[in-house]
């Protein structure tokens, strides 16, 4: 089984420091034996929802991917920089909220 976890930025949410994104799994390998896997990470996969702007959104920053057995057992990481907020998927309210609402934040 091979891992695919993304660690993204948290300026407008706080979110896990990293998330699972894509998985594959091998046939039985031996020792000294190897397999090539193709993993992809799409848009959707860097957005998290923003309430105040309606949206799913792929925050600017830095990216990190590793690569694993396991989430403890990273074999190779990989970083990528979008350099602007990204609107993957605008969504209109369909039920207003009775009270308001803030994304989690934290205060660091």
């Amino acid at each position: 089984m091979v891992e695919l976890y993304l660690f993204a930025p948290q300026k407008l949410v706080d979110k896990p420091n990293a998330e699972l994104k894509a998985f594959a799994k091998t046939k039985e390998l031996k020792p000294g034996e190897s397999e090539i896997v193709t993993m992809e990470l799409k848009p959707e996969d860097l957005a998290s929802f923003v309430t105040l702007q309606s949206s799913w959104i792929a925050e600017a920053g830095t990216y990190k991917i590793s690569i694993g057995t396991s989430s403890l057992d990273v074999k190779q990481s990989a970083e990528f920089q979008l350099n602007k907020d990204i609107i993957v998927k605008k969504v209109q309210p369909v039920f207003k909220a009775e009270k308001e609402f803030s994304d989690l934040k934290s205060k660091n």
